[in-house]
C-alpha cells in the first residue's frame, strides 16, 4: 500500500511539478516542503491537507458500513484540533478508521485519470476552502 508521502511525490512527478512550484502553491519555501517530504516521514495532518489542496485534491470522510454519518461541524472541529496539536497524518487516518470512517481522496480532475495508482489509498482531506464552507 502506498503511503501519503509516496503518493504526493508520485503526483508531483506525474505532473512534472517542481518543489518550487508546489511550495509556492502551498505557501511555504521549497526547502521546508522538501524537508517535510524527504526527511519527515510522518508529516502532520495540516501539512498533508495543504499539500493535497495545492494538488487539487480534497480528502473526504466516508462512513464505513454501520457507522453513523459524520457531522460536518464535528469533522471541522476535529481537523482544527489536529492542526493545533500537530497530529501526524497517519495518526488521524488510524483514528478515523477505528471510529468506523475512512479517508478518501477526491480530485477536481477526471476521476478515471486519478483512480489509477491510488485505489489502495485510504485518505482524508478537506481543503481549506471546502472546510471553511462546511463550518460557515
Amino acid at each position: 500500500m502506498q503511503n501519503i508521502v509516496e503518493f504526493i511525490k508520485e503526483e508531483m512527478s506525474n505532473r512534472g511539478m517542481t518543489y518550487d512550484l508546489l511550495a509556492e502553491r502551498v505557501g511555504t519555501t521549497r526547502q521546508n516542503l522538501w524537508t517535510k517530504l524527504n526527511k519527515n516521514t510522518r508529516p502532520n495532518f495540516e501539512t498533508v491537507r495543504k499539500i493535497l489542496a495545492a494538488l487539487d485534491y480534497d480528502l473526504v470522510v466516508e462512513k464505513k458500513k454501520g457507522a453513523a454519518d459524520p457531522g460536518e461541524k464535528e469533522i471541522a472541529d476535529f481537523f482544527a484540533s489536529t492542526d493545533e496539536e500537530q497530529v501526524s497524518y497517519e495518526c488521524v487516518q488510524a483514528l478515523f478508521s477505528t471510529m468506523g470512517y475512512s479517508l478518501e481522496l477526491k480530485t477536481h480532475k477526471n476521476e478515471e485519470n486519478v483512480k489509477q495508482g491510488i485505489d489502495n489509498l485510504s485518505l482524508i482531506h478537506i481543503s481549506e476552502p471546502t472546510r471553511l464552507r462546511c463550518i460557515s
